[in-house]
């Protein structure tokens, strides 16, 4: 018996070096794993525990406005292609959260920083952020959807319109840009997919959002395949 128990726990000492040698410090001060140091783990078996640690200091504060992430990691050639449109996102963009996921790259951005508030015009500070991500997003090897989100304040005839208008604002906005409109695809969900509850006005915020949704095209998912 007393074997098996250091068997185990020189196994899970090993297991916590690992997961601690992939964990790298973001640019903005919170952390999360490299996905190329845990391909070797199978990636999305981590599942829910990478989600919980990927926040970094603050969960709430990192991608609490990015619903629905799996906490999957992907190495390889796909993954580190992703981790660098990442990084150059989150630096063309420091007012927007940033989170890789699985093999695609998360992009929140309120929409008070985008829009006045129930309107779909973009600000002129919003063009010159989107400018910036353009200049990442043009020449990459990914397809992109672009998520207009709502609180729930007011009616769904008010807000799914105004949800896709804003979609469909900011993809525009992105093609005058240079980025190719055969890549990208814009779509309103209304309130139906708040990423927190809306029970303050805090989180009514967050949930007032554009997201955007990054994956590898497919010619990238080749060349990563022919590297594996």
């Amino acid at each position: 018996m007393r074997a098996k128990w250091i068997i185990k726990f020189i196994m899970g000492v090993s297991a916590v070096a690992l997961l601690v040698s992939g964990c790298a410090t973001n640019p903005d001060g919170s952390y999360e794993y490299k996905k190329t140091g845990l391909g070797a783990l199978g990636g999305a078996a981590l599942g829910a525990g990478a989600g919980a640690l990927i926040g970094g200091k603050s969960h709430r504060g990192r991608n609490a406005a990015i619903g629905g992430l799996t906490g999957a990691v992907v190495g390889g050639a796909v993954g580190n292609y992703m981790d660098r449109q990442a990084a150059a996102l989150k630096q063309s963009m420091p007012e927007a959260e940033v989170i890789r996921d699985g093999d695609k790259v998360f992009v929140a951005l309120p929409s008070g920083i985008l829009f006045d508030l129930g309107k779909d015009v973009l600000k002129p500070s919003a063009k010159e952020s989107l400018s910036k991500a353009a200049v990442t997003l043009r020449d990459s090897q990914t397809n992109i959807i672009i998520q207009g989100h709502t609180d729930s304040s007011g009616s769904d005839s008010i807000n799914q319109p105004l949800s896709e208008r804003r979609a469909d604002r900011v993809r525009d906005f992105l093609a005058s840009q240079g980025v190719p409109a055969s890549r990208m695809t814009a779509v309103g969900y209304g309130s139906s997919r708040p990423a927190v509850p809306n029970d303050t006005e805090a989180n009514r915020a967050l949930n007032r959002r554009v997201q955007l949704e990054i994956s590898p095209n497919e010619k990238l998912k080749a060349q990563g395949s022919g590297n594996n």
